[in-house]
């Protein structure tokens, strides 16, 4: 990977702990759109998005949760 595009995950994933910090638990399609919305540097592919989280998943900062896998909750 390029400097840039770890520069760029790093924000993203910056952006989605700062929104799942605030929010506590939000849907997919509600995580993607606020940080779509926040991320103002660089237009944000879904594709990264979905890295993002599943990086954030296995840091532990955001869990699935146990009724719907498409509703997040933040743990940290």
């Amino acid at each position: 990977m390029r400097a840039v595009d770890v520069d760029r995950m790093y924000t993203l994933q910056a952006a989605i702990v700062r929104i799942m910090k605030t929010r506590k638990q939000l849907t997919h399609r509600q995580l993607v759109q606020d940080t779509i919305t926040m991320i103002k540097v660089f237009q944000a592919s879904i594709g990264d998005i979905k890295k993002g989280i599943d990086t954030l998943i296995d840091k532990g900062y955001i869990e699935r949760s146990e009724g719907s896998r498409d509703v997040y909750n933040y743990l940290a």
